[in-house]
């Protein structure tokens, strides 16, 4: 009998009925958890629905009550929500975002000049509506729990001692008072940033109602970042593995679950397909584009982002899920794998505290003033409450750390490789740095591979190492200042990957959104509020084998909306699909994984519990493995091993060997001949142009062709100078 004290959703997804009218489909709930606070309960519903043949449709909702008193309640007196649902001919539509909430260090002045937190997500609820979007793809930041600190401070008072040995702060126990307070701050902060339950920020009001909207409205795939614990993960070892960091990080997790993901850690793995540890996923949008979401904060530690095992577990599920005909794999990470190299930073920043340099630096961020916004801030020399420089921390975070180095060329080769196998184009989607970029890695043009000597095959078209990478600023967090940007580009030259990959940033923003040069002539970087949008199009006019438009929809200069558009392109891969990559998909069948080892057996944080893993984190301090003393070869001698420097398929010893294909297909490409043989009609009204090194944007009969200032063998920008489109053309382009 079904439980008439638990919600029931009714849903019409005909695109014809509603409440009233028809007879709606109907799902059941049930109880995953209950806040142990104020006895609330949180339900889940497994919806099903068939995607329609041709035709989008609108589903609409309502939730109620199976309770006699509250069943007999009309449905115009319940609130409707609603969504589209993609047809399977559909071209998936997805916005990108990151950084939702206002950092509680960004001042009253800052806030007041941005506008608040509405701007941006305005825009997008506008754009939303006038085409809606299938997915919201969340890149970290939907939420954030800084705050945890500061409002849980009498609880946490043990803990947070100003000034109190790090090894005695590691062995401070962990109360069920803790537990208590740190449970009811993450619960009615969640109400609070996204709902605007309690006290509301006059900045934050039209954000949040904005976020209630989308989430209202837009299917979601978040994966976490601040969500949890700013820089979890990225801390020193004593603290890391701490008795108090393990709590405050279980409790985190177990509410991104509950309001981000809609289960609890425990269902997350056993029924809701979410991977290893962490809230890593595999989805798939439709038959052509698929989602890897890399966790990257869950399992963080000082030796590494993801455990080993994880990525074994990642690959394998890659392999056994991913369709045959999927033709685009969007990995979305949090942070960017492409960003400047900010390791030579990290000696400067420790001792400038304790130098004149702090002094100098304070005087260059404030001006020579000692005024309040973002500019008198001096957050790359500050120290955090535990004593930790801020600015290493965070830079510890970035995927292009020192201590990331053998771990970030493991997964760019990993996807390179399965890329290669299953003729896929890879695109990373992440956030984090609250400043827009645009990169690629591609094979290094001096290789014995180099694309001049494949004219025939387009270079980027059918070059497996090629992947773009699209990073968004945060649509509400201040944007990243002066002089952090300019680090950021003095470290963000071109170099080699590794000695067949090359990465580079692109010149993407040649102009700003005023149409001016760019501030400091930086076009790789810009320091504005942004989403993005990515949008399946047919390359070629060739519908199997769909590729993405890319969409940087940047905040104007007055803070009321978002200006023109900058546009990357992103075709599919033209590489020959290897047979047996396939077969895994088709058998439902896991290929065996690969021998391992766990960076945990390093660090002592395996079956030992915290207490072991305490003391294995402060040994490992003590022996230079992180912080100001001790050499890369003190931190090898600490590890006595790499867990992620194993060969990956292709590559004996971290050599390519000579069994292994091109990068470059030697395959003639003749879409004629596949035109003829699909015959299938396109599902856009006009074509591409067949060389990619003069395409530019194109949606529903506007093109702008442009090969000024192009990157050789990349995508073609276009500039906002330029633009290619406008509001009512996105509208009906997307």
């Amino acid at each position: 009998a079904p439980n008439l004290h638990a919600p029931i959703i009714e849903m019409w997804d005909d695109g014809v009925h509603g409440p009233g009218t028809g007879k709606p489909k109907t799902f059941t709930t049930r109880a995953i958890y209950t806040e142990p606070t104020f006895k609330y309960t949180f339900w889940r519903a497994d919806i099903s629905l068939s995607l329609p043949q041709e035709a989008e449709v609108d589903v609409v909702y309502q939730v109620h009550w199976g309770a006699d008193e509250h069943a007999i309640q009309s449905y115009s007196a319940r609130p409707t929500y609603g969504f589209r649902l993609p047809a399977q001919a559909s071209q998936w539509r997805m916005c990108v975002t990151s950084n939702l909430q206002f950092t509680r260090r960004v001042p009253e002045t800052a806030r007041a000049a941005l506008r608040g937190s509405g701007p941006v997500l305005r825009d997008l609820l506008a754009k939303h509506r006038a085409n809606p979007f299938h997915v919201w793809v969340g890149t970290g930041g939907q939420f954030l729990g800084e705050g945890v600190w500061d409002d849980c401070e009498h609880a946490l008072r043990p803990f947070l001692v100003h000034g109190l040995d790090p090894t005695r702060r590691a062995h401070v126990p962990w109360t069920a008072e803790m537990s208590a307070a740190v449970e009811r701050w993450y619960f009615l902060e969640y109400l609070r940033q996204w709902f605007g339950v309690g006290a509301v920020h006059p900045s934050e009001a039209e954000g949040q109602v904005c976020i209630k909207q989308a989430v209202e409205t837009i299917p979601y795939t978040f994966t976490p970042d601040c969500d949890i614990l700013p820089e979890m993960g990225s801390y020193a070892p004593a603290l890391h593995f701490s008795h108090v960091f393990s709590g405050v990080k279980h409790i985190g997790s177990k509410y991104f679950a509950l309001f981000q993901a809609h289960t609890t850690p425990t269902l997350a793995h056993n029924e809701h397909e979410f991977l290893a540890e962490g809230f890593h996923s595999i989805k798939k949008l439709g038959p052509y584009t698929s989602i890897l979401t890399i966790d990257t904060r869950s399992e963080r530690q000082p030796a590494g982002i993801v455990d080993r095992h994880s990525y074994d577990m990642l690959f394998s599920e890659l392999e056994a899920r991913v369709p045959p005909t999927t033709t685009n794999l969007i990995v979305v990470s949090a942070n960017p794998v492409i960003f400047p190299r900010t390791r030579s930073f990290e000696p400067i920043l420790r001792g400038a505290a304790t130098t004149g340099l702090a002094q100098i630096i304070s005087y260059a961020v404030g001006g020579g003033s000692s005024g309040g916004g973002k500019q008198a801030r001096n957050d790359w020399v500050a120290k955090d409450r535990f004593g930790e420089v801020m600015a290493v921390t965070k830079l510890n975070d970035f995927w292009t750390a020192n201590n990331h180095k053998s771990e970030r060329l493991f997964v760019v080769r990993s996807l390179q490789e399965f890329a290669r196998r299953r003729s896929v184009r890879i695109t990373i989607a992440s956030g984090h740095v609250n400043c827009l970029s645009a990169g690629h890695f591609r094979t290094y043009t001096d290789s014995k591979f180099d694309p001049r000597k494949y004219p025939e095959q387009r270079g980027f078209l059918s070059d497996f190492r090629s992947m773009i990478q699209l990073t968004v600023s945060g649509a509400v967090q201040e944007p990243a200042d002066s002089l952090t940007l300019r680090a950021y580009h003095f470290a963000g030259r071109s170099s080699s990957f590794d000695m067949y990959t090359e990465e580079k940033l692109y010149h993407t923003f040649n102009v700003d959104v005023n149409h001016l040069p760019p501030p400091n002539n930086n076009q790789k970087l810009l320091a504005r509020r942004s989403y993005g949008i990515l949008i399946e199009h047919d390359f070629d006019n060739d519908r199997q084998h769909p590729g993405l438009l890319s969409f940087f929809y940047v905040e104007n200069e007055s803070c009321t909306g978002t200006a023109t558009p900058y546009i990357i392109n992103i075709p599919p891969l033209r590489y020959p699909q290897i047979p047996s990559a396939g077969s895994f998909a088709q058998q439902g069948v896991r290929p065996t994984l690969r021998p391992s080892i766990s960076y945990r057996s390093y660090t002592g944080g395996g079956a030992g519990g915290v207490g072991a893993a305490v003391a294995g984190g402060v040994a490992a301090m003590g022996a230079g493995q992180y912080g100001g003393g001790g050499n890369d070869q003190d931190k090898a001698d600490v590890f006595e091993g790499d867990p992620y420097a194993y060969d990956v398929p292709g590559y004996e010893g971290g050599v390519m060997t000579s069994s292994s294909p091109p990068p470059y297909s030697s395959v003639p490409i003749d879409m004629a001949q596949q035109q003829q043989q699909q015959h299938l009609p396109p599902r856009t009204d006009g074509t591409y142009s067949s060389s990619y090194e003069h395409t530019a944007a194109w949606v529903q009969g506007s093109a702008s062709h442009t090969t000024t200032g192009s990157e050789t063998g990349g995508p073609v920008r276009a500039p906002s100078s330029q633009p290619v489109m406008t509001q009512g053309m996105v509208s009906q382009g997307m």
